[in-house]
């Protein structure tokens, strides 16, 4: 899945953050340290997307996901996954800021808070 993140198309990296954000494949530290990997990676890509065209609609989808998917790989890999949320949280990035606000209000995150 880390290969298709060498896409140029937001609904691919979407696709593969929305892939791994499944609990009950998370069963294990490997495959939430895994999914936690694709969501940094997934990050990485969405903050080279320039501000401009962050409002295109494709983009928003990944958007809305990353809002989502980044807690359940989180809450699958508590320790690195709440030390790389707190480093996001001091981005100046807006919609990163967004992404953080939209998965610290999740319940699965709230015993790590």
């Amino acid at each position: 899945l880390l290969d298709w993140l060498e896409t140029d198309d937001p609904l691919v990296v979407r696709a593969v953050v929305a892939a791994v954000a499944e609990p009950p494949l998370l069963t294990n530290e490997f495959r939430g340290a895994a999914a936690l990997a694709i969501q940094v990676e997934a990050l990485k890509w969405f903050e080279k997307i320039p501000a401009k065209r962050r409002r295109e609609e494709n983009i928003q989808v990944l958007r809305k996901a990353l809002g989502y998917t980044l807690s359940v790989a989180i809450a699958a890999s508590p320790e690195p996954g709440m030390k790389y949320l707190n480093e996001l949280a001091g981005l100046p990035d807006q919609d990163i800021q967004w992404i953080v606000r939209e998965n610290l209000k999740k319940n699965r995150l709230t015993r790590f808070l």
